[in-house]
């Protein structure tokens, strides 16, 4: 079990403390889960039921933008772009992602895509209002000569319903949002921290 902070996005606000963290792998990445602040569903691949709260926007923007992802396959990413991603750029976002899956997926000869090789580092609430909230996430990877690679993405969410969904972004990519960042950089967001 870990514990990590949460703090909001404006000053005075209250910092929200987390217990009962624990890690599941999803194609090769962490996750962060919570008794408290969800996920409470996992079936079918896909990761539903969290918090209305600054925890469970923050771990529905970590599990919905692992589970788009080309490599952990149709089965996952089709359900959860239908059901856990949001507005005008959703669209273009399955496209987006049927599209790279399709590409990959011949340039392995039908081989297995593989896992996802990333390692979340970190993260920062930018924003938060009941309906919708703005997270950046740090995320670590090997890079060229064995060097590992920081970047961070920026992530929204909204609350629809009863659960947080993902706000596709504009041409439904994360490559306007994605940024190298550097050790300075890091030393500035909340730790994610495995196995506590």
């Amino acid at each position: 079990m870990s514990t990590f902070a949460v703090t909001g996005a404006t000053p005075g606000s209250e910092t929200q403390r987390l217990t009962d963290l624990e890690w599941v792998d999803v194609a090769g990445v962490s996750v962060p889960v919570s008794s408290r602040s969800g996920p409470r569903i996992t079936n079918g691949g896909q990761a539903r039921g969290f918090a209305h709260d600054q925890v469970g926007a923050l771990l529905a923007a970590v599990h919905i933008v692992v589970r788009i992802n080309p490599q952990v396959g149709p089965a996952v990413f089709g359900p959860t772009l239908r059901d856990q991603v949001v507005g005008p750029h959703a669209a273009a976002m399955r496209v987006q992602v049927a599209q790279a899956y399709d590409e990959l997926r011949a340039q392995l000869d039908g081989q297995p895509l593989g896992r996802l090789n990333a390692i979340l580092r970190g993260y920062r609430i930018v924003s938060y209002r009941d309906d919708e909230a703005a997270v950046r996430l740090l995320t670590g990877a090997p890079g060229a000569n064995g060097v590992p690679l920081l970047v961070v993405a920026e992530v929204r969410v909204r609350w629809i319903g009863s659960d947080w969904a993902l706000l596709a972004p504009a041409g439904g990519t994360f490559e306007q949002t994605v940024m190298a960042a550097s050790d300075a950089d890091a030393a500035t967001f909340l730790p994610f921290r495995v196995g506590g």
